[in-house]
């Protein structure tokens, strides 16, 4: 028997956490434990999961906000240590968006003898551009199981512990942005693989209406706090894996998106222009963790 533990991260939602952890706890495969860690900065959090009377419910409070990196690292940690064989690794709004995909998953773990990651939903990454690719609808149509580059947050992503063994976990100092795809990279280079169940897949992007989504080339974005934390933890990622080509290409673009911004406007232009100037001078100069809101 599989012992599956499980890890959410919470951020002030107790109550959108608490409708989360029912769902988890009624997957069909339902997990043995789920250790909540909370980036709160206040115990309603610790109140809320006390009301509950679970026991199998544990509790972290990480005492500051360590953002969804620093809390994945520290609730993979927990988990290995109680004995997981494979741990899932959850966000507060984002439950499994089917009551089987667990079980699904964990299905087909042994396809590969080096599996280290599942997941309901991936993407190809294109190492040289340093961008996310779509999987076409068309590869998942044809097969059962696809092997990707990285998994997408919130989707059901379940971790071999072997991995955590190996020592591979997401870089703390990233914060927030991309923290699954540093992570997957590294699970990526060690050798192991990373699969996704095509059926839930396409599931996914029926529910979604993202059959036939193509992704535009630039959209306008509501938080432009974002762009900064993409941009500075792609560059990091880049010397992480010594992806130079990729760190080149990433200058470039996003030195033409700094000026793309002004065709929606002087005052988003410049805001997105001082987004992108930050990132570039913070990561040349090592400022790592959270320096902004989101």
């Amino acid at each position: 028997m599989i012992k599956l533990g499980a890890f959410i991260i919470t951020y002030h939602r107790p109550q959108i956490l608490l409708d989360t952890i029912r769902a988890v706890f009624s997957q069909t495969y339902p997990p043995d434990f789920i250790w909540i860690i909370d980036n709160s900065e206040n115990l309603e959090t610790d109140h809320a999961i006390a009301s509950l009377l679970d026991s199998r419910l544990r509790y972290h409070r990480m005492g500051y906000n360590a953002g969804p990196a620093g809390a994945a690292a520290k609730g993979l940690e927990l988990c290995a240590k109680e004995g997981s064989d494979w741990i899932y690794w959850g966000d507060d709004n984002d439950p499994p968006f089917h009551s089987d995909c667990f079980e699904r998953l964990l299905a087909i773990r042994d396809i590969n003898p080096f599996c280290g990651v599942l997941g309901a939903v991936g993407q190809f990454f294109d190492r040289k551009k340093g961008v996310i690719k779509r999987v076409q609808t068309c590869l998942l149509e044809k097969k059962d199981w696809i092997e990707v580059d990285t998994i997408a947050g919130g989707m059901c992503m379940l971790v071999s512990v072997e991995v955590v063994k190996a020592g591979i976990f997401p870089n703390k100092d990233l914060f927030f942005g991309f923290e699954e795809l540093d992570f997957c990279l590294k699970v990526s280079r060690k050798g192991y693989s990373l699969i996704v169940d095509t059926s839930l897949f396409l599931q996914a992007r029926e529910m979604w209406g993202r059959i036939e989504f193509e992704r535009p080339p630039y959209k306008k974005k509501k938080k432009l706090s974002r762009e900064y934390y993409s941009l500075r933890n792609l560059l990091y990622i880049s010397d992480s894996l010594t992806l130079k080509t990729m760190k080149r290409n990433l200058i470039k673009k996003w030195f033409f998106k700094m000026f793309y911004g002004f065709r929606y406007g002087f005052r988003y232009g410049f805001s997105n222009m001082k987004m992108i100037a930050l990132a570039f001078w913070h990561y040349s100069n090592g400022v790592k963790n959270k320096t902004i809101d989101i």
